[in-house]
């Protein structure tokens, strides 16, 4: 049997109202039936209009419920001699009926007024036995009921449960390989950066040292190249000083040769005699010897010497000079 719903709040009002309409009714039946002229009407029969109109209002209650909601019928209770009221439902029974057990006036019109009071205790007797059976059923369906929605309830949870542990731990199984595949990646790049960083720190100190090899190279050069330009001039002045020395050297030869040259010719005008130039010649022995001749051979030996002199002098200035000029080329291709 699928699970009851309950009562709506609609139909828990109108049973409500339905039951104090009927308890009026009861209690207008009671009153009237101590006043029998008035009434005309036994406690069998506001039993029975009682147990027509509960019938209605199951009938409505049936009819407004779904078929699966609708609640079956309790077992009937075995047969009496006199017939049981019909079962009511919890909310009419919440609102019990004082039934006064108050004789009746015999009415001529009515079979039923034959029964003593007796059986109406009795009647009493079994409805409230038949009110208690049919409120432990309905205490019990309803206990049955809430189990079903409990263990429902409680299947529905554990399922619930079951999905979400299985959903974590599938999405920790997921954490846990993204975690796996960022380490990997971490490593390998923590091992890509140690390698560059030495790498760097490497070329960092080779850096380091060709700037200073060229730093100092560079100073070299500026040296060896100040002092190339200073011995460049040095050996320009002293060029120019040799061809200065040559010059007046020329020159003073042409003077000096000019000079013998008109002594020859003063001398080749004047024709001495033999004995004459016999003793000329000894007593020009002397001058001869310190003589025009004589200087002039000093000279161009003085000259030749000093020329020798100048020109190894300059022989030797210019291979130093070829030299550091070498050299400082050699630096600056070692530079370049």
């Amino acid at each position: 049997m699928a699970a009851w719903a309950g009562f709506s709040e609609e139909e828990l009002r109108k049973l409500q109202h339905n039951g104090e309409v009927a308890n009026q009714a009861v209690s207008v039946t009671l009153g009237r039936g101590r006043k029998p002229a008035q009434t005309n009407r036994s406690r069998q029969q506001l039993q029975r209009e009682r147990a027509l109109q509960l019938a209605a209002k199951q009938k409505e209650i049936s009819q407004s419920l779904l078929p699966d909601q609708q609640l079956t019928r309790p077992p009937e209770p075995p047969a009496s001699s006199h017939p049981a009221p019909p079962a009511e439902t919890p909310d009419e029974q919440s609102v019990p009926v004082k039934h006064e057990a108050e004789p009746v006036k015999p009415d001529p019109a009515s079979p039923v007024q034959s029964i003593p009071p007796a059986d109406f205790k009795e009647l009493d007797k079994q409805e409230v036995e038949l009110r208690e059976k049919n409120r432990l059923q309905q205490l019990q369906w309803e206990q049955r009921i809430m189990e079903e929605k409990n263990k429902k309830r409680k299947a529905l949870l554990t399922k619930t449960i079951a999905e979400k542990s299985k959903q974590t731990q599938a999405e920790a199984i997921k954490l846990k390989k993204i975690q796996r595949e960022l380490q990997v990646l971490d490593d390998s790049v923590s091992s890509d950066i140690g390698v560059l960083r030495k790498l760097i720190e490497q070329s960092s100190m080779d850096y380091s040292l060709a700037w200073k090899r060229f730093e100092k190279a560079e100073a070299e050069y500026v040296a060896a190249k100040m002092d190339l330009h200073r011995k460049t001039e040095v050996k320009e002045q002293l060029t120019e000083h040799l061809c200065a020395i040559i010059q007046q050297n020329e020159l003073r030869k042409a003077r000096k040769l000019e000079e013998l040259m008109l002594q020859l010719e003063l001398n080749a005008e004047e024709v001495p005699s033999p004995d004459q130039t016999q003793l000329q010649d000894k007593q020009k022995e002397p001058v001869t010897e310190n003589g025009p001749a004589a200087e002039l051979e000093r000279c161009t030996e003085a000259n030749g010497s000093s020329m020798s002199k100048d020109s190894s002098i300059t022989e030797t200035k210019i291979s130093q000079d070829n030299q550091e000029s070498e050299a400082a080329d050699v630096s600056a291709d070692g530079l370049r």
